[in-house]
């Protein structure tokens, strides 16, 4: 157990140090998680709209990255105005991250099939460092010894989105300030700093016949001084009840998702995924991940009499 641990644990430090790579959490239901990387989103469905997300990424191996999201966004003041808030809570072995976030958008006719949204967002990032759990080599380590730490530091992003009822397209940064951290002893230790990241969220819904529709999407993600990372998925809706798909992450991973509409307003999907990248440490269970989404429809007549997409 500790041994895997251990392996996570210096993966998460190469990723916080130098190399300075991706750091924020992955999903592969980035197409229902718009919010969470995007707060030009906000009342994009035109409705009170709740999404939670659980991941288990390389599920079964000790220490392994946990994540899970909550969100929250809605229409204000009419159609012109939207506001959100949103939580991510991610473990990657001792060390746990939580994200707290509101946000606003405005957004405006393009003409008559066009809207174009803006979006800014603001909150806190909680990082919790618990090395105390590790087995260490030197009992004397003061990087260890004294890293059982928390700290709260604020934060801010922006975002622009655009779309219609067949399309949408947006860019992002949702976390701009590149926040330091340490642990102290006789000598400061950075575990993480956080780099600046930056989305580009594309997708479409094209219909082949009366029954079936293909939903194509990504999200490409860029840091600096890291490789840019592309998500492409493509899901066949069938009939407005279900979806297939099958999705791949440039460098890492491949899988397939499912979903079903249990009515107009409630949507359920799974997506399981595995990576060929650490293949050696993944091969007995890949990543799991569940996604529930509620719209709450209010005023009258109702805006949305069928399942809504992205």
């Amino acid at each position: 157990m500790m041994k895997n641990l251990s392996i996570v644990l210096i993966s998460t430090l190469l990723f916080a140090f130098t190399l300075n790579a991706q750091q924020e959490a992955m999903y592969t239901h980035y197409m229902f998680n718009t919010l969470e990387v995007n707060p030009a989103y906000a009342g994009s469905r035109g409705a009170m709209s709740f999404v939670g997300l659980h991941r288990s990424q390389w599920a079964g191996f000790d220490g392994a990255p946990v994540t899970q999201t909550f969100s929250m966004n809605t229409p204000v003041f009419g159609d012109d105005f939207a506001a959100g808030i949103s939580y991510n809570g991610d473990q990657i072995g001792p060390i746990k991250s939580n994200v707290f976030n509101v946000m606003g958008a405005y957004r405006m006719k393009v003409n008559e099939n066009i809207k174009l949204s803006f979006g800014l967002n603001g909150g806190f990032h909680s990082l919790i460092s618990t090395f105390d759990q590790l087995s260490l080599t030197s009992a004397t380590d003061e990087a260890f010894i004294n890293a059982n730490r928390s700290r709260l530091t604020p934060n801010f992003g922006f975002g622009t989105y655009c779309y219609t009822e067949k399309w949408y397209a947006g860019l992002s940064s949702p976390r701009i300030i590149e926040n330091s951290y340490y642990v102290k002893g006789s000598r400061d230790t950075k575990i993480l700093k956080n780099k600046r990241h930056y989305y580009f969220i594309v997708g479409g819904l094209y219909p082949v016949n009366d029954q079936i529709q293909l939903k194509p999407s990504a999200l490409v993600k860029s840091v600096p001084g890291a490789p840019v990372q592309l998500d492409l998925t493509l899901q066949a809706i069938y009939n407005d009840l279900f979806w297939l798909g099958i999705t791949t992450r440039s460098g890492d991973a491949m899988g397939m998702m499912m979903g079903f509409n249990i009515n107009s307003n409630l949507q359920l999907g799974y997506s399981y995924d595995f990576s060929y990248s650490w293949r050696k440490y993944s091969s007995r269970s890949g990543s799991h991940e569940v996604v529930l989404r509620y719209d709450l429809q209010y005023g009258s007549p109702l805006k949305v009499k069928s399942p809504r997409y992205f």
